[in-house]
């Protein structure tokens, strides 16, 4: 575990450019922003595992120390990125891009989480664990698990169709759009807040404002391109409320989604000074839907085999599969897309 951490560091570290003198300009790019996805996922990954294994070393304690403060947290910039994501491209190609969004951003995601709900499927078979057709058909949907982590898979498909949905509806006109989502995701968040776990809820709301955020982002970096003193006023600023409602994310679910969405606003300002450019990490972060959905896989198989009694030959085995199925799976299911669609 505590490899894996310094690892991270070290990546990190050592890819680490500095913007003494106004900001990064590349702070948001798909090659920066992988690099912030893949140390996050990293920790999905340790996080996950620790379900399945013990580590009692007094180090690795320290990591899992530092994976409980980060909590629900770490994802909360995967939601952040794919909400500006998406808005960069309304803003670039408006009719072209939802158009074509049911294709490209709904259904590919579908028949990947479809293709990795399979596996699961089959190897619960293999070790003789039974799921109903119920479980398995509203597994395909992010409601229910066959094994699988789920609640994030119903969260981006409920996001996506409601993107896809108002920007239809209010015929492309984005701040309307961007209002409606807004309402769209606060009546999810009460009402999958009663309904199912918090999870399914408790960082939602960091899609729609990194929606928000690419909506304003030329005026944002404006101000922040000023002078320097902007940017530490409003780093500083952000700091202090997030720690603020850091302290108390667990008074409701609102809070919660408020902390993170300062936490992601801070790892964005953090952005702005620092550049990183780590190829390894960007592997992982460009690896996202695959490392995080699949990794279950060889931690459930290994578990069966009884080696989680040795947690790190145990974690050895399953990051080494995890990495190889992501790698093949992602080339694979591109492939047949393409193909197909």
């Amino acid at each position: 575990m505590i490899i894996i951490f310094i690892l991270i560091c070290v990546c990190l570290l050592n890819s680490m450019n500095i913007s003494w003198k106004g900001i990064n300009e590349q702070y948001l790019s798909k090659e920066n922003t992988s690099v912030i996805k893949g140390v996050f996922i990293l920790f999905v990954f340790m996080s996950h595992i620790r379900g399945y294994a013990d580590f009692t070393n007094k180090i690795d304690n320290n990591v899992l120390l530092i994976l409980d403060y980060f909590g629900q947290l770490m994802v909360a910039l995967f939601l952040f990125y794919s909400g500006y994501g998406v808005f960069e491209s309304i803003k670039r190609k408006p009719y072209q891009y939802i158009n074509s969004f049911p294709t490209h951003r709904i259904v590919k995601t579908f028949l990947d989480f479809s293709f990795a709900i399979m596996l699961f499927w089959l190897l619960s078979v293999c070790i003789g664990v039974r799921y109903s057709i119920y479980d398995v058909i509203l597994s395909l949907t992010g409601w229910r698990s066959v094994g699988n982590s789920n609640w994030y898979m119903f969260a981006i498909f409920t996001l996506y169709i409601m993107t896809y949905f108002v920007f239809r509806l209010m015929h492309h006109n984005n701040f309307k759009s961007l209002c409606m989502i807004s309402i769209g995701s606060i009546i999810y968040v009460l009402i999958l807040s009663e309904i199912q776990p918090t999870r399914f809820s408790n960082t939602y709301l960091c899609y729609i404002v990194g929606m928000w955020y690419s909506y304003f982002k030329e005026n944002i970096d404006i101000i922040l391109k000023k002078n320097n003193i902007n940017y530490y006023i409003i780093t500083c600023l952000i700091l202090i409320l997030y720690l603020s409602f850091y302290s108390n994310r667990g008074i409701n679910i609102f809070v919660y989604n408020i902390t993170a969405i300062l936490f992601s606003l801070l790892i964005v300002s953090i952005t702005l000074k620092f550049n990183f450019s780590s190829q390894v990490l960007s592997w992982f972060g460009k690896h996202l839907f695959w490392i995080y959905i699949i990794q279950r896989i060889p931690m459930i198989f290994f578990n069966y085999l009884g080696l989680s009694s040795y947690p790190y030959v145990f974690l050895l085995l399953s990051f080494i599969f995890t990495v190889l199925f992501a790698n093949y799976l992602q080339i694979f299911t591109s492939y047949l897309k393409n193909r197909i669609l």
